[in-house]
């Protein structure tokens, strides 16, 4: 079984999220021992946050390093079912993402649908998102602006 970074990279789905993993360095955080829960946007989701925000926050490598953090749940291989139960999870950047079923019957995590829950790796397990939870781009921003003061 592959690792989370080798999961997403073979997947199709991830090309433009694997390329900001891989500028980052964070692909070796993803190939790390775990576990771990990542919240991984698909090509599309990137596609949709509007201009000028999209190619501000894809060319500021400080931006998205705070945003590939809000996508992590670090020491915890969290199901949706587990996740669901908690309701409010905190992420490796230390801000809390709400997770709860949608009138649909399916499941979102802040704004953002849950397209496939508990995709598996060697190393954690990965929950494919519709879009970019804008709440996570929001606390992305603060946590950056703060540390740019």
């Amino acid at each position: 079984m592959a690792k989370i970074f080798d999961t997403l990279q073979n997947d199709g789905r991830f090309g433009r999220l694997t390329e900001i993993i891989r500028t980052l360095g964070e692909d070796k955080t993803l190939q790390g021992e775990g576990p771990m829960t990542f919240f991984a946007p698909v090509d599309s989701a990137w596609d949709a946050i509007p201009e000028p925000n999209r190619s501000m926050i894809l060319n500021d490598k400080q931006m998205l390093s705070h945003l590939i953090d809000f996508f992590t749940i670090g020491n915890h291989k969290c199901t949706l079912e587990a996740l669901l139960k908690r309701n409010v999870v905190q992420t490796v950047e230390g801000n809390n993402i709400m997770v709860r079923k949608t009138d649909r019957g399916g499941t979102q995590v802040d704004e953002a649908v849950v397209l496939e829950g508990d995709l598996e790796a060697e190393n954690g397990i990965i929950h494919v998102l519709d879009s970019v939870p804008f709440a996570t781009l929001a606390q992305a921003e603060q946590a950056y602006l703060s540390t740019n003061v």
